[in-house]
């Protein structure tokens, strides 16, 4: 009878820590996906820089400015190195590129 209730309280411990382990993940994977979303905004708000920086020098009243030059080739520098970084922070989109490598491979199996 007493190894009954040690496997009972053990089996509901078991239960428990698994049911908490399952809450736990889901909301780590729930705050990584904001935060993969949040760097992707950010990628994407440098780029737009970049761009826009690019557009001013070539503006004819500033076209040739050394300080723009050298401001807009430290900001290319800068987005190359942040680019690096894109990969390991982009999995939203590398769960959307295997779900539509997924979608085409089953849209074309015989």
């Amino acid at each position: 009878m007493s190894w009954l209730v040690v496997i009972t309280v053990a089996l509901s411990l078991s239960v428990c820590f698994n049911i908490f382990m399952i809450w736990y993940i889901v909301k780590l994977l729930r705050e990584l996906i904001t935060v993969s979303s949040t760097v992707e905004e950010m990628f994407s708000d440098i780029d737009a820089f970049v761009n826009h920086l690019g557009g001013v020098h070539e503006l004819e009243m500033f076209y040739g400015d050394e300080t723009l030059g050298n401001l807009l080739s430290h900001s290319a520098m800068l987005k190359d190195e942040i680019n690096k970084y894109k990969l390991s922070f982009s999995l939203i989109e590398e769960t959307k590129e295997i779900e539509d490598n997924d979608k085409n491979q089953f849209s074309t199996a015989p």
